[in-house]
């Protein structure tokens, strides 16, 4: 309920004049080079002390690359091995546990054929059967691929301070600070999709599309004994897009420019006698970003196009290409593309804070402390925008919609085999449609082949998982090198904040817009006495917290269709939708403490009630619903989908209690042992929780609803170990050698949170039950050397995935270190570091052999200077 403060030093605190240098440079295992990082700080005073002035200024440029090898998540698309044993019992969150128990009671697929629906109001009797059948169902690879993630990272930031002394108990500060950051942004994905099962069509089967009903008869297809699809071979029909190996692969590059701007006042005066304190703090802060996101993809037709996942190689996907289709052969270019989604936010922040301390000094009451604070934050911004002004006189059609289009742009270009002209004039999308500004056109073969040679280029260094079936390096699109040879009209801002309808009138865009409106009070009283001739000391009071959201958002229905062979999302319906949310919470809480040994064996406890509000992207009350008709344009191909915001989602709300003894055998050794607890009231899933299918809107259409939800009733109890020592008794040079170590065992009853695939409990989201932290340092002379390790067990990263998963992250351990020698003059330090010594990577899985993906961020280095007088 309250803010976390961070009180830095003021020109005043300084006693004489100081300045400082700092510069080093950084290098990442994954990527050549060396990047610098400066600093210069100084601080002096003025007219006898009275005025002070203090500034630094910081440029820091940092390259971070993630390698990851993937398979995004696992799909239940149909039954491959034809095994009598069922991959899982049915369970449906949606349906509830009496329709889940009537469909898990079937024992043999063919029996499902018998099932009638248990109860009409929530599905029919063929969705009963369906369901009932996905009980055998395989699990599959839904995205195989692999990612190379770059950011170039270049901030640059000043910071200036006045405090000026009125007198001995009265003085006042002012702070600007200024930080400007520039990313470029490159993401390089290459890989295939098996997102249903139009990848396996063959013409053996005269092109027919693959069902759940036909599963059991593709060639190629294999499955472990845990019923996980190890290998599946692309089918051969090219006639249809995206079905076979018609662009069954792709390589594609985002490559783009997002630039933050920030500027901050921080202003205050702090007042102080024998019996009074009192601090002030107000501070202006503003935020810009402009993300100019683009793509560039190309497509590739893969027949024959082998993908292995091989759990002796960590899961990772492994691709084996037919001769003549694979991604290095300019003939199997089948589609180029480029896309563009600009995006721009501001934020801004007014902070008004003031604390009174009296120091009574009475024989029981030593102090009474209370404040307030008030704070609004505004965020707000525009997206991809789309609209539909007007459904027209005929409200059964969209051609006479009046709509402003989506500011997200496509252009598509198709290869067409014996064409003759190098490019046929681009095709714009219909003017009623609220979709992507499209543009298609179809390029000869031989322009694609001449254009391939110069578009692709390298990856900036091999791919770190490279070897064991796996390419070192591959080349992709440059988006640059692309782009002169497709519409870009419409990629720019022209229609970001404004824009145009297809009625030839102007409009503004939609923008998003939330505003978080806080104000808090707090009293606390500390307290002091004597007990059996120990003295106790400790606090307790309560704080007040009032809390005001208001957010405006859209409900968006979409239709994703193929229109000239591309698939395509537009707008069909919206509706502006706000929500305002406004609650009142008061916070307890209570410490003591004493010396059960004096100056040996001291004893705390505390309780407080905490809160945590949820960001408010969370609580936006918009949605965006899409269905499906990509596969033949006509169809409902499914699933069809929602993602939400939930303005009704609970704040985290726990009361917490603490037990912690201290013991200092002697001045060099620190030995503590903590004990904590918490009654989580209710507490909020990070990530959006796929609650099965919802009737959304109450016509009977049934979406697979995505959204963030509270969880209730957890209980966490836990354990934290410590051990602090110096050597000191250490003969000679050794005597600079000590040692921290701590370590924290917690568990987790009453979660509360469920798998959406079985129903069974799952832990509490981000818990690891084990963690430790071990350093070994030495301070002697001139040399300062630190070495730690970090280490954390596995826990659960999303209770729920796109597809209702469960996905858990490994137990990860990182070796850091440090090394600093000050060889004289007085000031004057050299250093060298090093980040992720052991080079670990990060996995996380659905089950067993269910990788979702492995990613490795890379090992960093660091050598440098300072000097300080």
């Amino acid at each position: 309920g309250g803010t976390v403060s961070v009180t830095t030093r003021k020109p005043l605190d300084f006693k004489k004049p100081t300045l400082s240098f700092t510069a080093s440079a950084q290098n990442l295992d994954t990527l050549p080079g060396w990047k610098p990082r400066t600093s210069v700080f100084g601080a002096t005073q003025l007219f006898d002390g009275r005025l002070g002035l203090m500034g630094n200024v910081n440029y820091d440029r940092v390259l971070t690359r993630g390698d990851f090898v993937d398979n995004n998540a696992w799909a239940l698309l149909g039954d491959f091995d034809n095994s009598a044993e069922k991959t899982l019992d049915y369970y449906s969150q949606t349906y509830g546990k009496a329709v889940s128990d009537y469909i898990a009671g079937f024992d043999t697929e063919a029996s499902c054929a018998t099932a009638v629906t248990p109860d009409s109001s929530l599905l029919t009797t063929a969705q009963t059967r369906t369901a009932c059948e996905s009980q055998w169902y395989d699990y599959s690879p839904r995205v195989p691929r692999y990612r190379v993630w770059t950011r170039d990272d270049t901030r640059t930031s000043a910071e200036f301070t006045a405090q000026y002394k009125f007198t001995d108990n009265l003085s006042a500060f002012v702070t600007y600070q200024k930080n400007k950051r520039e990313q470029v942004l490159n993401d390089i994905n290459y890989g295939t999709g098996l997102t249903n099962l139009d990848p396996l069509n063959r013409s053996a089967n005269a092109c027919a599309r693959v069902t759940a009903a036909t599963a059991q008869s593709v060639p190629g297809v294999k499955v472990d004994a845990n019923h996980n699809v190890t290998e599946y071979i692309v089918g051969d029909c090219l006639t249809t897009a995206n079905r076979g190996g018609n662009n069954a692969f792709s390589i594609s590059s985002r490559d783009f420019k997002q630039t933050n701007d920030s500027d901050y006042i921080t202003f205050g005066a702090n007042f102080q006698n024998d019996r009074w304190k009192i601090d002030f703090v107000g501070a202006r802060g503003k935020t810009k970003t402009l993300n100019l996101t683009n793509n560039a993809s190309v497509s590739f037709n893969t027949p024959g196009l082998k993908v292995t996942i091989d759990p002796e190689n960590g899961s990772a996907p492994v691709f084996t290409f037919a001769q003549g289709f694979s991604p290095a052969d300019a003939a199997a270019v089948n589609q180029w593309q480029i896309q563009y989604r600009p995006s721009d936010s501001k934020n801004s922040e007014d902070q008004y804070k003031i604390d009174f301390e009296y120091r009574a000094d009475l024989p029981f009451l030593k102090s009474v402390k209370f404040g307030g604070r008030y704070s609004n934050a505004e965020t707000g911004g525009y997206g991809y925008g789309g609209f539909i002004v007007s459904g027209g006189a005929n409200l059964a059609s969209a051609l006479d919609d009046t709509v402003i289009y989506a500011n997200s742009v496509n252009s598509t270009a198709t290869v067409v085999n014996g064409q003759a002209v190098d490019q046929t004039a681009a095709i714009l999308g219909n003017a009623y449609q609220t979709t992507y500004w499209n543009s298609t056109e179809t390029w000869s073969r031989a322009f694609s082949n001449a254009l391939f040679a110069q578009a692709m280029v390298d990856l900036p260094d091999n791919f770190y998982y490279g070897g064991s079936g796996l390419p070192n390096s591959w080349k992709y699109p440059s988006f640059n090198a692309i782009s002169q040879y497709l519409d870009t009209s419409h990629f720019n801002l022209d229609n970001l904040y404004t824009t145009t309808g297809n009625d030839g009138k102007q409009y503004n865009q939609i923008p998003y817009a939330v505003t978080e409106k806080s104000d808090a009070q707090y009293i606390r009283l500390d307290y002091g006495f004597p007990l059996l001739g120990r003295d106790i000391i400790g606090n307790f009071g309560v704080r007040r917290v009032h809390t005001q959201t208001t957010a405006a958002g859209q409900y968006t229905r979409r239709e994703t269709r193929l229109v000239n062979g591309v698939a395509s999302t537009a707008v069909v319906a919206n509706t502006l939708t706000s929500m305002t949310k406004d609650y009142t919470v008061y916070l307890p809480s209570f410490n003591i403490q004493g010396w059960l040994i004096d100056n040996r064996l001291s004893a705390r406890f505390g309780f407080a009630q905490l809160m945590a509000r949820p960001l408010v992207n969370y609580l936006m009350p918009s949605m965006t619903c899409t269905i499906n008709y990509t596969n033949d344009g006509t169809s409902d191909d499914g699933p069809d989908s929602c993602d939400a915001g939930n303005p009704a989602l609970k704040p985290y709300r726990a009361n917490q209690y603490d037990l912690s003894f201290e013991w200092y055998p002697d001045s060099d050794t620190q030995l503590s042992a903590g004990f904590f607890y918490k009654d989580i009231r209710s507490f909020y899933l990070s990530s959006r929780s796929n609650l099965g299918q919802q009737d959304v809107f109450g016509d009977g259409t049934l979406y697979f609803y995505n959204t963030y939800v509270n969880g209730d009733g957890a209980k966490i109890s836990g354990v934290e170990l410590t051990a602090k020592t110096a050597f000191t008794w250490l003969p000679g040079l050794l005597s600079g050698l000590g040692a921290d170590v701590n370590y924290t065992y917690q568990k987790a009853s009453d979660v509360g949170v469920y798998s959406g695939v079985d129903g069974s409990a799952l832990p509490y989201p981000g818990l690891s039950k084990s963690s430790y932290n071990a350093t070994l340092w030495y301070e002697k002379g001139p040399i300062s050397a630190r070495l730690a390790y970090n280490y954390r067990s596995g826990y659960l990263l999303t209770a729920s995935d796109t597809l209702g998963q469960p996905v858990f992250k490994d137990a990860t351990g990182y070796l850091d270190g440090k090394f600093t020698w000050r060889p004289g003059p007085q000031g004057l330090s050299l250093f060298v570091e090093g980040k992720n010594l052991t080079k670990e990577d990060e996995s996380s899985w659905a089950g067993d052999t269910r990788l979702i993906n492995s990613n490795y961020s890379g090992r960093r280095f660091f050598v440098g200077a300072s000097y300080k007088y």
